[in-house]
C-alpha cells in the first residue's frame, strides 16, 4: 500500500484549446500531467455540468483524478499552472470562460491557506461539479476540516444541471499510404499527403494515428518490407515527436518484424498486427520495448480469407484463439498490460459473423485486455443496407462506432474521425446520468 498522500486535482473547460472541444483537452491535460511526473491512479467520469454561477457561458466539462507524487503541495500548483499555460489559458476575470483550469482541491489530510494556496478548496463542500466526479473515485475521503465524507456532501449539494457522461472510446485514425486500400487507396499515398492527413486527422481529435503501407484488403498481395517502409518510414519520422508532444500515440500497422523494429527506431508508440504476431521475429522485436502491441484475429490470409470463412461459434473461437495469440505473447516476454485485442472485423468474417462480434465486445473484454473495434467503412455495412462504395459508408460506420462505445470498446478505428468524434460526444451526453 502506497504511502503517498491521496491527492486530488479537479479539471474543467468550457472553451476549445488547441487540442479540439472541452472534453478533448482534459483528456490530454490528464496526458500531460503524467508526462510532468505525476501518477495518475485514478479517473472519474467526465461530467457536463452548468456554469457557477448560472451564465450564458458554454456548459463545461469536469472531472477529477487521483494521483500520486513526492512533490510538495506548492510544487504541485506550480505544474498545474504550467499545464494551464501549455493548453492556451489565459487568466482574466473570476468566473469567465476557459480553454483548461486545474485546481489542487485535496492533498491528503493537509491544511494549507497561504495567499496563492488553499486546501482543501474552500469551496469544495457547495460545488456538485467537484464533488459529483469525486465522489466517483473517492466516496468515502473525509474533508479535513468539517470530517464529512465526499458521498454526504454530494447528497446536500445542488447537483442540477450536473450530467455523468458515457465514457467513449479512444478514436484511432486511419492513415493508408498505399496505392491500393479498400476504402482511399492513393489518396494519401506520398508522405506529403499523408502527413498532412495525419495532421488534420489529431485536430479532428484522433488519440492514434494508425499508419500502414501495405494494403490487407480482401484479395490484396503482399508487399515487401522494403517497398512497405519506404511508404511510411517518412511519415512515421516526421510525426513522432509531434504527436508525443500532443499526446497522441502512433501506431504501425504492420505484420513484419523489420518494419517494427524501424518503426520503434523512428519513434512509433504502437504496433497494430492483423496476425497477432505470429511471426517469432516480431515477438522478439517487441519483447525489450513498453509500446502497446495490437493483436488481431484474422482466418487464413488477406488472399483468401473471404473466400468462405468457416466458424462453428464464432465469438468463443475469436475469443479463444486471441486468449491463446496474448499468452504466447506474454511467454515470449511481451507484458500483457501492453496488450490489445482486435477481432478482425472483414478479415475472414461473414455479414453475421461481424455482427456478432461487435456485439460480443463485452465478452471480448472479459480477458482482461483492451479492446479495438475497426468496423469503419467495412464492405458488411453494404450487407445490413445497400450496394455503394466504401466512401458512402459514413452513416454505418459511425453507427458501428457508437454500438461499440455502448459495449464498451476502449478504441475504435475510424477513418473519419470528426465525424465519429461528434456523434460519440453526442450519444455519450444524452447516454449519461443526469445527478439531480
Amino acid at each position: 500500500m502506497s504511502s503517498l498522500p491521496m491527492i486530488f486535482i479537479a479539471l474543467g473547460a468550457n472553451l476549445p484549446s488547441r487540442e479540439g472541444a472541452p472534453r478533448e483537452t482534459l483528456r490530454r491535460a490528464v496526458s500531460a500531467l503524467a508526462s510532468h511526473g505525476l501518477i495518475v491512479v485514478a479517473r472519474s467520469r467526465l461530467y457536463l455540468t452548468e456554469p457557477v454561477p448560472r451564465s450564458r457561458q458554454p456548459w463545461y466539462a469536469n472531472q477529477v483524478i487521483a494521483v500520486e507524487t513526492q512533490l510538495a503541495p506548492h510544487e504541485v500548483l506550480a505544474l498545474l499552472l504550467k499545464v494551464e499555460l501549455l493548453f492556451g489559458r489565459e487568466r482574466s476575470e473570476r468566473n469567465a470562460s476557459r480553454t483548461l483550469d486545474l485546481d489542487l482541491i485535496a492533498y491528503g489530510q493537509e491544511v494549507i491557506a497561504t495567499s496563492d494556496l488553499i486546501v482543501p478548496h474552500p469551496r469544495m463542500h457547495e460545488r456538485a461539479f467537484v464533488l459529483a466526479p469525486l465522489a466517483d473515485i473517492a466516496p468515502d475521503w473525509r474533508h479535513p476540516i468539517t470530517g464529512e465524507t465526499v458521498r454526504a456532501m454530494l447528497a446536500a449539494s445542488d447537483r442540477a444541471n450536473v450530467r455523468a457522461l458515457r465514457p467513449v472510446p479512444l478514436l484511432m485514425g486511419v492513415v493508408n499510404v498505399t496505392p491500393d486500400s479498400f476504402s482511399d487507396g492513393g489518396r494519401y499515398d506520398a508522405a506529403e499527403t499523408a502527413i498532412a492527413h495525419a495532421r488534420a486527422l489529431m485536430d479532428d481529435g484522433a488519440d492514434i494515428l494508425d499508419i500502414g503501407g501495405e494494403s490487407t484488403r480482401p484479395g490484396s498481395k503482399p508487399v515487401d518490407v522494403e517497398t512497405e517502409w519506404a511508404r511510411i518510414g517518412p511519415v512515421v519520422s516526421a510525426l513522432a515527436k509531434e504527436a508525443r508532444e500532443r499526446f497522441r500515440l502512433v501506431s504501425v500497422d504492420t505484420r513484419h518484424a523489420k518494419t517494427m523494429a524501424r518503426a520503434l527506431a523512428a519513434g512509433a508508440s504502437m504496433i497494430n498486427d492483423i496476425t497477432a504476431l505470429d511471426d517469432p521475429a516480431s515477438r522478439e522485436v517487441l519483447a525489450g520495448t513498453d509500446v502497446p502491441v495490437i493483436l488481431m484475429h484474422m482466418q487464413g490470409d488477406p488472399q483468401s480469407m473471404q473466400l468462405s470463412p468457416c466458424y462453428q461459434d464464432v465469438v468463443n473461437e475469436v475469443r479463444s484463439e486471441l486468449d491463446r495469440k496474448c499468452e504466447r505473447a506474454i511467454r515470449a516476454g511481451i507484458a500483457g498490460s501492453r496488450l490489445w485485442l482486435d477481432p478482425g472485423l472483414g478479415f475472414g468474417k461473414t455479414l453475421e459473423h461481424n455482427l456478432a462480434l461487435l456485439d460480443a465486445t463485452p465478452q471480448l473484454r472479459t480477458l482482461g485486455y483492451p479492446v479495438l473495434i475497426g468496423a469503419s467503412r467495412k464492405s458488411f455495412i453494404r450487407g445490413v443496407d445497400r450496394e455503394g462504395p466504401a466512401s458512402e459508408r459514413l452513416g454505418g460506420s459511425v453507427a458501428a462506432a457508437i454500438s461499440a462505445a455502448q459495449r464498451g470498446a476502449d478504441a475504435v478505428r475510424v477513418h473519419d474521425v470528426a465525424e465519429t468524434r461528434q456523434a460519440l460526444a453526442v450519444w455519450s451526453a444524452v447516454e449519461g446520468q443526469a445527478m439531480a
